[in-house]
């Protein structure tokens, strides 16, 4: 299986939008249930300065998602985040970890990031766990930070903070 990882384009809106349809990526995100055509669209027309879009790609279908928020404000500019999202029939198969690799690339190489943050749902046991094989540490918990499914969860806090691997 090749997994083609590229800059996200107009015309992936739908495949996104199937994606973030599926009841994991819903539930491991914090993008709300049944994600609009035009949604998409929009998002992926007006993407803000600093941010950066990917899309994983297996046989012509859209089958995760990346997208890296660098920090424009001054006092911040070392600093990065992710929101990452990979359709629930490819959990698994290396998409979510190719992803991530090609923004840490991006941020240590060309745009000089010294810091990459995320939020992870505290249940989110595999997402955690791949984090922490590419350098993530978490340093700190946040009680009852995303609701779902009608309740509040927890998120963890974690970084890799480049040369202190």
């Amino acid at each position: 299986m090749e997994i083609i990882i590229r800059p996200s384009d107009i015309k992936d809106a739908s495949g996104l939008c199937e994606l973030y349809s599926q009841p994991l990526a819903q539930s491991q995100t914090l993008q709300l249930p049944l994600p609009t055509l035009s949604s998409w669209q929009k998002r992926l027309t007006d993407i803000p300065e600093g941010v950066y879009s990917y899309v994983a790609e297996v046989d012509g279908k859209i089958v995760g998602n990346i997208g890296f928020q660098h920090s424009q404000r001054p006092r911040t500019k070392h600093c990065a985040s992710f929101g990452l999202g990979v359709h629930d029939d490819y959990h698994g198969l290396g998409i979510g970890r190719q992803l991530i690799e090609t923004v840490i690339e991006l941020a240590d190489n060309w745009l000089n990031v010294h810091r990459i943050q995320i939020e992870v749902n505290t249940d989110n046991e595999k997402a955690i766990g791949l984090y922490k094989k590419l350098g993530f540490v978490i340093e700190g918990k946040a009680i009852d930070s995303c609701f779902r499914h009608g309740e509040y969860i927890d998120t963890y806090f974690m970084a890799r903070v480049k040369n202190k691997l």
